[in-house]
């Protein structure tokens, strides 16, 4: 008769403990706990790809640092391939109405100016434009179509290793406290994996390390370095309510209308000051175990995280998430593997092991704020 699982030994078998990791101090990095809790899904390989489609393909800025004056007919802006011939197009900030005739090379396009009631004037550069549908002649034929192939992400799976032992005498003598040098360390390094996964989750660099055949190795690109379109820099160090409002005007710009906000305990300090009132604790059993604070802001819900991550260097920094745009991918889920000495080793040395990378969909949805003092 074979052997099965249930001859071994618990301690000569690894150990899936990834729920249990997650349910260990879970206040200590509690983005990582949310992820691995409510947004994982399985890698399928060591690099994972995802496409996005694009945000707000209405509208688009005026890309020329001069500016143009009335007479000019060719324009250069951010994304011209959101617009097709006979777009109306309206400039914003003049009410200047425009009809686009031809899209050009090089994000350009040709437009007659004043087409409307509101006559030509001087345009600036980042003016925005957005196009107010299309304008057919009688008895045209169909306009041209508007088709745009979705933008191509990517991230890599980073293995994740912490090892931990403790002698074979050691082992052997009994200790005064109830708890065994060994089982203190599974505990103690068990949440250390953690914040480093955490650590890497927000802050990490994509690489892909093929110098040589034999030392290939992989790292995840982090939150941070996904995020470019809202990244709010608080350049005073004073962070004041109307000033958050106007961030978080920016932030629930595109996505959903309840974020995630993980904060340092310096932010959430801020924010306590002016919000005293407005902070509602939610119970811990609806939120993953972990501590959160829920902020009805002007223009969406913010569950707030203290993260202790979140210190030193990045003391005023907070992380504004898009659950809905956000997966937490292990290729190898959090395992414990026991005893991997040597066989002549006198000691016994176990590890925790996680191969898993981050999925960032949709960048405009998230955003960084830092630079926070009081």
């Amino acid at each position: 008769m074979p052997i099965q699982t249930f001859d071994i030994d618990r301690d000569r078998r690894t150990i899936d403990v990834a729920k249990e990791i997650a349910l260990l101090e879970p206040d200590d990095s509690p983005f990582t706990v949310i992820l691995m809790r409510a947004r994982k899904k399985a890698a399928n390989g060591a690099e994972i790809v995802w496409f996005d489609d694009k945000l707000g393909a209405l509208w688009t800025q005026i890309n020329h640092s001069a500016g143009y004056n009335a007479n000019a007919d060719n324009l250069t802006v951010d994304d011209n391939s959101i617009f097709a011939p006979y777009d109306v197009v309206k400039v914003a900030r003049t009410g200047e109405v425009m009809l686009v005739t031809e899209i050009g090379d090089s994000n350009v396009i040709t437009v007659l100016r004043g087409y409307g009631t509101t006559s030509a004037a001087d345009i600036n550069h980042d003016d925005w434009l957005v196009i107010l549908g299309n304008a057919m002649k009688e008895g045209s034929n169909a306009p041209a179509e508007k088709l745009s192939q979705p933008t191509k992400h990517n991230n890599y799976c980073q293995i994740f290793r912490t090892v931990f032992s403790v002698t074979g005498t050691e082992e052997a003598e009994g200790v005064i406290t109830n708890e065994s040098e060994r089982a203190r360390l599974t505990r103690k390094e068990g949440l250390k994996h953690r914040l480093m996964l955490e650590h890497a989750i927000l802050f990490g660099e994509k690489k892909e390390d093929t110098t040589t055949a034999a030392a290939k190795r992989r790292m995840m690109g982090g939150l941070l370095s996904y995020i470019s379109s809202n990244v709010y820099n608080v350049s005073s160090g004073i962070l004041t309510e109307s000033e958050f409002e106007l961030c978080c005007e920016q932030i629930f710009a595109y996505g959903s209308a309840n974020k995630l906000l993980v904060a340092s305990p310096r932010l959430l300090t801020v924010i306590s000051r002016w919000a005293v009132g407005k902070l509602e604790v939610l119970p811990k059993a609806d939120t993953y175990g972990v501590s959160i604070r829920r902020y009805i802001s002007a223009h969406g819900t913010l569950d707030i995280v203290p993260s202790k991550t979140l210190r030193n260097a990045y003391s005023g920094w907070g992380f504004f998430v898009d659950l809905d745009n956000i997966k937490y991918r292990p290729l190898r889920d959090t395992k414990l593997k026991r005893n991997i000495q040597q066989n002549d080793e006198d000691a016994v040395r176990d590890e925790y092991f996680t191969e898993a990378t981050l999925e960032v969909r949709l960048e405009k949805t998230h955003g960084v704020i830092k630079g926070v003092v009081n």
